[in-house]
């Protein structure tokens, strides 16, 4: 229901609405007959459906949007527009983010112990103990996150891991530019 009115049609089950920006209309993912979809207002908008739907979330300007589901029982990845990675994870996806012009995605995925930042639907060449929600830089040229190996801290910048490792370290923030990162941390 929206502002007390609800949508025309029922559905199996739906996971939490979120509005879009752009129109304020209403999107969430719902389930028919055994599957999941995204529908807006209610009205199916991705024309494939999923194993599971959820977490879905727009891009800055509401021009696209992305949602971690399963294409197939047990495996995770993300889909954009509708569209799902090729790559799959055994655990989880989580915490997806767009870049601030919404041309590149990233998100994490989970497999056994070990957790992968991936971009636009490629892992990077190194797992972590634990990564936290990428980060974009203006442009959308880099990604850095922070990461956790061996119980130390440190960010990790376009698949490559940082030298300073840390007793704590908080989520990068770029300049308007672009060329530099700040970050806090604690050493020693």
């Amino acid at each position: 229901a929206v502002d007390g009115q609800t949508w025309d049609r029922s559905f199996g089950c739906v996971w939490e609405p979120i509005f879009d920006p752009k129109d304020n209309s209403v999107v969430a993912p719902v389930r028919i007959g055994g599957q999941w979809q995204l529908a807006r207002n209610g009205e199916i908008i991705w024309e494939k459906p999923f194993v599971q739907l959820w977490q879905q979330c727009f891009s800055p300007r509401g021009e696209r949007i992305a949602a971690v589901v399963a294409p197939r029982y047990g495996r995770w990845t993300v889909a954009v527009d509708g569209v799902a990675w090729q790559r799959d994870f055994s655990d989880m996806v989580t915490d997806i983010a767009f870049s601030p012009d919404g041309k590149r995605v990233g998100a994490l995925a989970k497999e056994g112990q070990s957790w992968d930042v991936v971009v636009d639907g490629t892992p990077w060449a190194i797992a972590f103990d634990m990564a936290w929600r990428p980060v974009f830089s203006p442009n959308g040229e880099h990604v850095a996150v922070k990461v956790e190996k061996n119980g130390k801290y440190t960010l990790a910048l376009d698949g490559h891991v940082g030298s300073q490792m840390c007793d704590a370290v908080w989520d990068p923030v770029f300049n308007s530019a672009g060329d530099k990162i700040l970050f806090k941390s604690i050493q020693d």
